[in-house]
């Protein structure tokens, strides 16, 4: 393709399912992760989710 001619931009459709669909992957390896991790060191997850929960309270307050 010439360097003076634009890059065709991909449909506006096919580009929102793209970008949904990558970012159901990067939800499903996160939580695979957290799940990983909690079985890992359950301790320092207990703790984290605890941390997570009281900050949560404490900003809605």
């Amino acid at each position: 393709m010439p360097a003076d001619q634009p890059r065709p931009q991909p449909a506006p459709a096919r580009e929102a399912r793209d970008r949904k669909r990558r970012r159901e992957d990067f939800l499903a390896d996160l939580a695979e992760a957290q799940r990983l991790r909690e079985r890992v060191a359950p301790r320092r997850a207990r703790m984290a989710r605890l941390r997570q929960q009281q900050l949560l309270r404490t900003f809605f307050y």
